[in-house]
Order: structure tokens, then sequence, then C-alpha cells
């Protein structure tokens, strides 16, 4: 394949912190925390669900020692979940989150990425035992440097419900991160919908903050036509799937409402079977605002650049990847 002109993209607006660790920071936590530490507290629950995937099983053994890299080896959705679940208990302080967000910072530098809208799942951090006040101070740090630009986008991790997300919405507007930009809902699409959302997006909007959510992934059409219609997002996370409802389609088209695309993600994750068959140039052909992203680069082996090659590889033509790359700036919370 010749070199694509789209050699450096420089802006991603989808791109979870965890996701995109480096796989040399694990192997430092790993040698600073003990499997057997770092699960101390974890739910028996949480620890069967490990012991159920064949590349876990080595880190769970006390007499084994698997290099870091093994935590990417699932060959499922289900072992994907595992990994980034299990990755959680390694990030157990504030120095740790400092050295993740760095690391994230660093990596989309040697990338020549320029700007940045990470999304922080702030919540799980919190279930970790690390002080929201904490939290926002590394952010707010991170957030005043440059090249690159990074932004941040709180992910309110639907699994907890609205409550929760309503009342962490009020002590981060209490104590407000510099680059905090906007809001989304991450986790089980499939079974937490969008609707019991309302009152904290609306919350949310009136403090200026952009709204997108994860939809049309795990779930289908009905899941966007809900966020849209419940939630008035700006954005949609994914919403690849929307490709299933023609409506939606041209809902989409005429009201410009952008699409936050990762093929990479969703093939590894099981929405398509192949990156053959994935909506993204069906939806950008039929005039879907779009940016590409890599949600969780490290854990589906990908860089931003790898997924406009992905979506070049499919027959969309280099000057229109010209055009989504210098669009997504545009479709920024900032």
């Amino acid at each position: 394949m010749a070199a694509s002109p789209i050699q450096a993209p420089d802006t991603e607006l989808h791109l979870h912190l965890r996701g995109a660790m480096p796989v040399d920071l694990f192997s430092q936590w790993l040698e600073r925390y003990p499997v057997e530490h770092a699960l101390d507290q974890a739910p028996i629950g949480h620890l069967q669900f490990f012991a159920r995937f064949e590349h876990l099983k080595a880190f769970l053994h006390p007499d084994q020692h698997p290099p870091a890299s093994r935590l990417f080896e699932y060959d499922s959705f289900d072992g994907f979940l595992a990994s980034y679940l299990f990755s959680s208990y390694f990030c157990r302080s504030i120095e740790d989150f400092r050295d993740l967000v760095g690391s994230v910072r660093r990596d989309l530098a040697a990338q020549g990425i320029r700007y940045a809208e990470i999304t922080v799942s702030v919540p799980e951090y919190l279930m970790h035992g690390l002080p929201l006040e904490g939290i926002v101070e590394v952010l707010s740090e991170a957030a005043r440097g440059a090249d690159p630009t990074v932004r941040w986008i709180v992910d309110f991790v639907r699994n907890f419900g609205p409550e929760p997300a309503m009342r962490l919405l009020g002590k981060l507007t209490a104590n407000r991160p510099e680059g905090w930009v906007g809001v989304t809902l991450g986790g089980a699409e499939h079974n937490f919908p969008p609707g019991p959302f309302k009152a904290v997006y609306q919350k949310a909007k009136a403090e200026g903050l952009g709204l997108t959510v994860h939809a049309g992934e795990a779930a289908g059409p009905e899941s966007v036509w809900e966020a849209l219609r419940e939630l008035e997002v700006d954005r949609i996370g994914h919403g690849v799937r929307a490709v299933e409802d023609p409506a939606l389609v041209e809902h989409l088209a005429e009201k410009e409402i952008p699409l936050e695309v990762c093929p990479t993600s969703n093939v590894r994750t099981g929405v398509f079977a192949s990156l053959a068959e994935h909506s993204v140039v069906r939806l950008h052909e039929a005039g879907v605002r779009m940016s590409l992203n890599t949600d969780d680069p490290t854990f589906f082996a990908t860089t931003l650049a790898g997924e406009f090659e992905a979506v070049r590889s499919l027959g969309l033509p280099d000057e229109e990847l010209a055009e989504i790359a210098a669009g997504a700036r545009a479709q920024s919370f900032e």
C-alpha cells in the first residue's frame, strides 16, 4: 500500500485515559504492586471474572510472572473487558494517576497529536480510593500544558446509575478541573440506556459542558435515538450501528451531529465481524459528519494514523480522509 498523504492526523476526540496507558507503565505497576496486593480488595465476582480468561490466569498464579504485554492477549470482547477492569486495580494512588496522565500525554506527543479530548472514568478511580481533589489537581496540571493540548471529558460510567452521576457532577462543578470540556456515559450500553441520565445532562449543559454519550455500539439505533431525544447530545460516541436505520442516518446528516468513530475498536469488540463490514464508509457517503479515533489504543494495538490507514484501505479517497482529519478540530468541545 502506498503511503497516505494523511501522515499525521493531529486531533483525537474519543480516547479513554487508561485505554491509552503505555505497556511499559503497566510493567512498572506490576513491579510496584504484586498482583495479590493490587487485588486485595477486589470483590469475589471480579476475581471469578478474571479467572475465566487464559491470558489473565498467569497473573493470578503466585508462581508466575508474565510480561505486561500478556494483558493485551485476549481474543474476545469479554476478554478485553476483563483486561481493562483488571488494569484498574493497579492505579492505586494519585502518583500512579499522575504517571498515567503524563505517560499518555507523552505518547500522544510522540504521535504528533496536537489536541486530544481524553475521557476519564472518574468513578472508577474513586472506587479504588483515589481522592477527588487529587484527581482534579492532576487533570488541571496536565491541561495547562501544550503539545499536545489535552482536554477532559468526564465519563460518569452508566453502570453506577444517574444518582451517583448527579452527585459527582455537583462535586466537580464545585471544584472544577481546568480543561474540563464535556461529559459522556461509558459502560454497559445495552443494560443501562441513556434516558435516565436526562437530568444529569441538563445540569451539565447548564454548566457549559459539551455533551456526548456512548451509543450505537453495543446497542442498536434506538440507543442513538434515545440519546438524541432525551439527552440532546452534541456528539455521539461510536454511533456506528446507526447505519441499521436509514431514517436515523438521514437525521444525523441533516442535523450535522458528529459521530466519534473508532473502527479498530469496533472490530476488536465484535460490533463488526471484520473491517470490511464496518459502516464508516457508508455513513460518510451518506453525509454524516465524523471524526476518526482510537478509543483504547493500547488495548487494541492501534494509533490515530493507523485508524486513517484502516479507513483508507476501505476505499475512502485521500482527499476525503483529509477533510475528516481537518474537520475533527471543529467538532471539539473547546
